[in-house]
């Protein structure tokens, strides 16, 4: 048994570093599947709309494939909103842009006067301290620079340093939504495919464990970038009704925050408050963005993720705590991103785990003699 675990795992770690491998080259698929697997759900409801629809039509029916018209309605749903978020947030949101690139030279000024009389008074009292302090930070930024830009300009030469890289971009920007259409169309049957290749001995413990994995990323991708969607459009309009620089672009920065714990508390209303203190200290314009933040937090912690996320994942907080850091110190961004619901669908197999060892030979083995 635990020869073929082993295997199993082995095989397994392949495959993940076979992927690691090709993705520079599978990634165009990667994120037409998870598009795919994301709206799934959507063209199954189409689908027996117009499966309904059109058994009242037989004529129809025989011309169109139910599965055909809910994929389109979709892709037109979804067209309509792009259409729609192009046409009118995108304008709005790059005026505020160049408005406040306009701005910069006087927020500038404004934090250089606000700072200046107080690091003049720690100059007075501690000028060996402060010389050092300056000293040490023009050394660091000497030192560091380098490091800072290299990967900068380096994803920039790679991304434009022949026509070849330019035209690759842009034909995965072609092929992405190409790949999810077709991947939405046989979503249903590819997830069948892989169930049949599951042995039939352990078809119920799979399909249950996988159908629980499904569920909780289901209600952590579905959910929450639904959910900060929502967000994103709450404080970005609430924030330009407030008159906040780059209110539209920075509400849907702050929105998204909370696909990763605790990223709106700690700095969604921070952000939101010196974007505002910068183009006004007036103290009524931050307790209005301090209540439309608030507002907007109460609103999703009581009554938009309980209806659109559902239960929660069932991990401790500290769990939480512990895989955004661990994700964020191993992956990067991208593994604070995915911390949580690839926590979430190891879960699922921790009680099984345990059980296996508690049941095991090694576990109750008696204790040798002395």
């Amino acid at each position: 048994m635990w020869a073929r675990l082993l295997l199993g795992l082995a095989l397994l770690l392949a495959l993940l570093y076979a992927l690691v491998l090709l993705w520079p080259v599978l990634s165009p698929f990667g994120a037409a599947l998870g598009i795919a697997y994301f709206l799934n759900p959507l063209a199954n409801a189409l689908e027996r709309f117009a499966d309904r629809d059109l058994g009242r039509r037989p004529w129809l029916r025989a011309r169109l494939d139910p599965r055909a018209v809910g994929v389109g309605l979709l892709c037109a749903f979804v067209a309509l909103v792009l259409a729609v978020v192009l046409l009118v947030a995108v304008p709005k949101a790059w005026q505020q842009v160049t408005e406040a690139a306009a701005s910069v030279p006087r927020w500038a000024e404004l934090v250089r006067a606000k700072a200046a009389p107080w690091l003049q008074e720690l100059n007075l009292r501690y000028p060996e301290q402060v010389q050092q302090v300056r000293e040490k930070l023009l050394e660091t930024l000497r030192n560091n620079a380098p490091e800072i830009v290299s990967p900068i300009t380096h994803g920039l030469q790679r991304a434009f340093s022949s026509a070849l890289s330019f035209v690759l971009a842009v034909l995965n920007l072609l092929v992405v939504p190409v790949f999810a259409v077709y991947l939405l169309y046989d979503m249903n049957r590819i997830q069948a495919g892989l169930g049949e290749l599951c042995p039939h001995r352990l078809r119920p413990y799979v399909y249950s464990r996988l159908g629980e994995v499904d569920r909780l990323l289901s209600a952590f991708v579905r959910g929450q970038v639904t959910v900060c969607l929502i967000l994103g459009a709450f404080y970005g309009v609430g924030m330009t009704a407030c008159g906040v620089p780059m209110g539209l672009l920075a509400g849907l920065v702050i929105g998204f925050f909370n696909l990763i714990p605790f990223m709106s508390y700690v700095f969604g209303l921070p952000l939101a408050l010196v974007l505002s203190w910068l183009d006004d200290q007036s103290p009524e314009r931050l307790l209005a963005v301090a209540i439309v933040f608030t507002f907007g937090q109460f609103v999703e912690g009581n009554f938009i993720t309980p209806r659109i996320v559902g239960e929660s994942l069932g991990l401790h907080s500290v769990v939480v705590m512990l895989a955004v850091f661990a994700g964020g110190s191993l992956f990067g961004f991208l593994g604070m991103l995915l911390a949580m619901p690839v926590t979430a669908a190891l879960s699922v197999f921790w009680k099984d785990l345990r059980e296996l060892y508690v049941n095991s030979q090694f576990y109750r083995r008696d204790a040798a003699s002395p």
